[in-house]
């Protein structure tokens, strides 16, 4: 699968050996990922999330 510039994706073979890791790893890359997007998250978008979540999003 080839991508153009626009598009994200995952490689099959990504996605197969992330299935394979333990538990404990998988959290650990998924707090990773949160924190990541928390501090590149600019404040306006921040904002309109907290909103969601306050009515239960």
């Amino acid at each position: 699968m080839k991508a153009d510039e626009d598009t994200e994706y995952f490689d099959v073979e990504d996605l197969k050996r992330y299935r394979t890791l333990p538990v404990e790893k998988k959290l650990i890359y998924i707090e990773e990922a949160s924190r990541f997007f928390k501090e590149a998250m600019p404040a306006e978008s921040k904002k309109a999330w907290e909103k969601l979540k306050k009515n239960g999003w």
